[in-house]
């Protein structure tokens, strides 16, 4: 087995590759010092990531908001030749957690969600369940790398 790991510092297809993306992975603390991780949808945003948690679900009351969190997202792909049988792309961007509470910003991520993940809903039908809060991991750093091997 072999392994090759190359850093990607270009953040303009740092960049590309997390708008394509449609979910990752969000990790945040505990008041219990557990890790909470979840699978989610996200919008990237001036260089931070959105993203929706329900305030209903048990973990919600336990997140340590203004704390370290991080997003992952994985890109792989099926490679054929000898020397090289996969090809893995990962983006991680860590930073903290905060709820948004200023309704200009709610209000853009909404419409960014829309437009993203139900762009065939019209505007004004589009609604997000009272439930679900906007929170930013306000990024600190953005790490990339690309890992090929067999």
């Amino acid at each position: 087995m072999q392994r090759n790991q190359i850093i990607i510092r270009d953040i303009k297809e740092i960049e590309k590759d997390i708008n394509e993306a449609l979910a990752g992975v969000a990790s945040m603390l505990l008041d219990t010092d557990k890790i909470y991780q979840v699978a989610t949808n996200f919008i990237y945003l001036d260089k931070n990531i959105f993203i929706y948690l329900d305030n209903t679900e048990e973990a919600f009351e336990n997140i340590k908001f203004n704390s370290p969190a991080s997003f992952s997202i994985v890109r792989t792909e099926k490679q054929g030749g000898k020397e090289i049988t996969y090809r893995l792309k990962s983006i991680t961007i860590n930073g903290e957690i905060r709820i948004v509470d200023e309704q200009k910003v709610i209000e853009q991520i909404k419409e960014m969600y829309r437009s993203k993940y139900s762009s065939r809903i019209p505007s004004e039908n589009y609604e997000v369940p009272e439930n679900f809060i906007v929170c930013i991991i306000d990024t600190l750093e953005i790490k990339a790398l690309i890992e090929e091997g067999n």
